[in-house]
C-alpha cells in the first residue's frame, strides 16, 4: 500500500514540470530572426531564462537557456540586465505568437551561445 502511494506521488512530482515546459518544435527554424532592443524584463531560472523586449512596436517574449547553462557560459544576472541593449538571434513561434527561442544573445559586444 505504501509503495503504491509513494509511486503515485513520485509520478505526479515528475509530471508537473513536464507539463509546464513546452517543446522546441513550436518554433520555426526556417525563419531565423535577429532582434536588437532594450531588455525590459528579465527572469533567470529554470526550466529556462526569459526576457521581454519591444520589437517593431510590439512586446516580445524571448526564451533563453536553462540557468545552469547560461551561468556556465557567462550569461548571468550581471550580464543579462534590464535596461541593457541586447541583440538576440533565434526562431519565432510557428503560431504567430510574439515569442522567439534565442540561439545566442549579445550584450556589449560579447556574444554567448545558448544552445
Amino acid at each position: 500500500m505504501h509503495r503504491t502511494i509513494f509511486a503515485a506521488v513520485a509520478s505526479a512530482a515528475f509530471a508537473i514540470p513536464a507539463l509546464a515546459h513546452h517543446g522546441w518544435g513550436s518554433y520555426d527554424a526556417t525563419k531565423p530572426m535577429t532582434v536588437t532592443a532594450v531588455i525590459e524584463q528579465v527572469t533567470l531560472g529554470n526550466p529556462h531564462g526569459d526576457v521581454m523586449l519591444t520589437h517593431q512596436g510590439e512586446m516580445w517574449h524571448v526564451t533563453l537557456a536553462p540557468l545552469s547553462r547560461m551561468t556556465a557560459r557567462g550569461a548571468n544576472a550581471e550580464f543579462v540586465v534590464q535596461g541593457k541593449e541586447a541583440t538576440l538571434y533565434g526562431f519565432p513561434k510557428r503560431d504567430g505568437t510574439k515569442e522567439m527561442r534565442a540561439e545566442w544573445i549579445e550584450i556589449g559586444g560579447k556574444r554567448i551561445q545558448l544552445r
